[in-house]
């Protein structure tokens, strides 16, 4: 009868903490612009990372729905945002609430200047790592073409250039002004470059100029350097991107230091830790190319 006691007892307590534990806990909330795979694995890890319950919402057109999300959201300890849609929507919003965005290029544009309630991860892989990939599958490139629009991505050319020159290559862009000057830009290249490299600028990469970049590279037998691996799936030769299930545990890190009380403004954005190579063994072929066995062993997903 003693045992019993004491395991009715034991029972009792681990239930009023469990119940003390949920009521004190802060509510954060994962609000993705849309529901696909990526912001899936990095909700999942966020999960993983933040000692929190996290409530989840999916954007949609309807705006009483929207509505609603900001208006539970208001209290919220923190809220974590995946895609621009969902960074537009609480940037204005929750004024008075922590931030932590994820997959979002460029956010400094979606967010705007004095807002210290924001923080993330940066989106933009380095160009560096992109090139030392390239020269990896490729050794024999030296020129690499690019297009984009300097209002948007003067300054990751920029950086691009000085990664090239450590690495010995030599980037060689085009500037555009509209996205219908885009094709004109990549015709340019043709004789001049090794490869063809696509940043991720919204003027210069449109679903017109992706088509004719994977023609360039076929007709020209360079390869194309994706931004990510659906366009790798439809012909570019590799691209490097993060991974989506890391990056997610990454900014649950974030957002623990910031419900432990950092100011989400002393915060410095880093970079995706985790990235993933895949790679297009039939586009390789096609261009002639044989891609390093010790290459296509480290690759995440590989397309045969």
């Amino acid at each position: 009868m003693y045992d019993f006691r004491v395991k009715i007892w034991a029972v009792t307590v681990i239930l009023s903490l469990t119940c003390a534990a949920l009521s004190n806990s802060k509510e954060v909330s994962a609000i993705k612009s849309m529901d696909i795979l990526p912001y899936k694995e990095a909700v999942n890890g966020f999960r993983e990372t933040v000692d929190a319950e996290v409530s989840e919402y999916i954007l949609s057109s309807d705006s009483d729905y929207l509505a609603i999300v900001i208006s539970k959201n208001r209290q919220a300890a923190l809220v974590f945002t995946l895609g621009t849609d969902a960074l537009r929507l609480v940037k204005d919003e929750l004024r008075n609430v922590p931030v932590v965005y994820t997959f979002v290029l460029n956010a400094d544009s979606v967010i705007g200047a004095g807002r210290s309630n924001i923080t993330g991860i940066d989106m933009n892989i380095p160009p560096e790592e992109q090139f030392n990939a390239l020269l990896q599958v490729v050794p024999s490139a030296r020129r690499i073409g690019v297009i984009y629009e300097p209002s948007k991505s003067q300054s990751a050319v920029n950086e691009a250039e000085a990664a090239a020159g450590k690495l010995g290559v030599h980037l060689i862009s085009r500037k555009v002004k509209t996205g219908a000057e885009a094709i004109n830009a990549i015709n340019q290249l043709e004789g001049t470059v090794d490869a063809l490299w696509m940043l991720p600028d919204t003027t210069a990469i449109t679903p017109e100029s992706v088509e004719y970049m994977l023609l360039f590279s076929f007709k020209n037998r360079i390869p194309l350097i994706g931004i990510s691996e659906k366009y790798v799936k439809n012909g570019a030769l590799f691209a490097l991107t993060f991974d989506s299930e890391d990056m997610g545990r990454q900014a649950g890190e974030i957002a623990t230091r910031i419900l432990m009380g950092e100011d989400a403004s002393n915060i410095t954005i880093p970079k995706p830790r985790k990235l993933r190579l895949s790679i297009n063994l039939n586009t390789a072929e096609k261009l002639g190319l044989n891609i390093p066995e010790k290459v296509v062993g480290k690759a995440a997903k590989v397309f045969r």
